[in-house]
């Protein structure tokens, strides 16, 4: 799982892309307050499949009143369930992150099986 924090105020834009060829994959983007450790409760939660025919989706995530994190993870298929891919940080700016997924033991798999690119926007 990979986090990233973010300001409060600002909104977040994501964009997931998936292979066509890559199969499906399930990604998960959940939005904490920093400020209320040891386990923060959900402030909201996102989850989707992805991949085959349905190789683009978008979420806006709202502007939130406090400084918050994003827990970002993606997973694969497996007999029984799913497992979690490999991620890697293709791109990491201030106002970007762009995170690229795997199924690396599946033969042709790419880090880029799955893109989740996230574009901050500060308050106006």
């Amino acid at each position: 799982m990979h986090s990233i924090d973010f300001p409060a105020g600002w909104a977040v834009r994501l964009t997931a892309t998936a292979r066509p060829d890559a199969g499906v994959h399930r990604w998960d983007v959940n939005v904490r307050a920093v400020a209320d450790p040891p386990y923060p409760p959900l402030r909201l939660a996102y989850t989707s499949q992805i991949g085959g025919r349905d190789c683009e989706q978008h979420i806006d995530i709202p502007a939130q009143d406090t400084a918050c994190r994003l827990e970002i993870a993606s997973r694969h298929p497996v007999a029984g369930g799913w497992r979690d891919d490999d991620e890697w940080v293709e791109d990491d700016t201030p106002d970007g992150l762009l995170i690229g997924f795997s199924d690396a033991p599946k033969p042709g798999s790419s880090r880029d099986d799955l893109l989740l690119r996230f574009t901050f926007t500060a308050p106006y």
